[in-house]
């Protein structure tokens, strides 16, 4: 259990929590969408493509809040790729976002970087972890481990851990042979990333795929030793 936002929050259970607000969300949608002309079918595929996207954003949301809650009393801080898109960013922010920027020649881009945490000592920044959400793996299946890849190719942002966050709805990598049978995406995300952190009891625990509730304690330890 987690206290949160004045109500208690079972982590264990965020996407049935979150599911719940499914009915009345698309309910909502389908009758805004009737009203610009859409057709009824039409409408029900669109209200249901929303949710896909609002129900992402709001896990993203409560990852992002828990881990700045949490990691308050260490001294480290909490930001998101979509607050360092911003223009006009303070001078801290800045420098994040300078430090997670991949270079491709002439163009500089920021890696699947939903939730950063960095350090900030005698006004040097020092980038942790980047965490990357995700809800359900139906698309991009391996975009996070393309943007650790692209991390290990500088010096610069080398170190920065890549995590996943995950409450894996449909048991996509929960387990990495379930039935016996390999499972690929699993195996891969695990051996390529720096850890993977399930919102969920159910799914096999290694030692680097561990519950979401230990992921505030691993950060701490790795800036200790940074």
């Amino acid at each position: 259990m987690l206290h949160f936002g004045g109500f208690i929050m079972e982590i264990n259970h965020i996407s049935k929590i979150l599911e719940k607000e499914r009915e009345e969300y698309i309910r909502n949608k389908v009758e805004e969408y009737l009203k610009q002309g859409f057709s009824k079918d039409d409408a029900v595929n669109k209200a249901n493509q929303s949710w896909r996207t609002y129900i992402g954003h709001r896990i993203q949301d409560v990852i992002y809040n828990l881990l700045k809650k949490f990691l308050k009393d260490s001294g480290l801080k909490v930001t998101t790729d979509k607050a360092l898109n911003n223009r006009n960013l303070p001078e801290e922010l800045d420098k994040v976002k300078r430090l997670i920027a991949i270079n491709y020649g002439e163009y500089l881009f920021l890696p699947d970087a939903d939730v950063i945490v960095y350090k900030v000592e005698n006004n040097d920044i020092k980038i942790i972890a980047i965490i990357s959400v995700k809800n359900s793996f139906r698309e991009r299946r391996f975009e996070t481990t393309y943007w650790k890849l692209k991390l290990k190719e500088s010096p610069v942002t080398s170190h920065i851990k890549v995590f996943l966050a995950t409450p894996d709805k449909d048991n996509e990598i929960s387990y990495k042979c379930p039935n016996g049978k390999p499972k690929k995406m699993r195996i891969i995300l695990e051996y390529e990333l720096d850890g993977i952190y399930f919102l969920k009891e159910d799914f096999e625990e290694t030692e680097k795929a561990k519950h979401f509730g230990k992921i505030v304690e691993d950060i701490i330890e790795i800036s200790k030793k940074l």
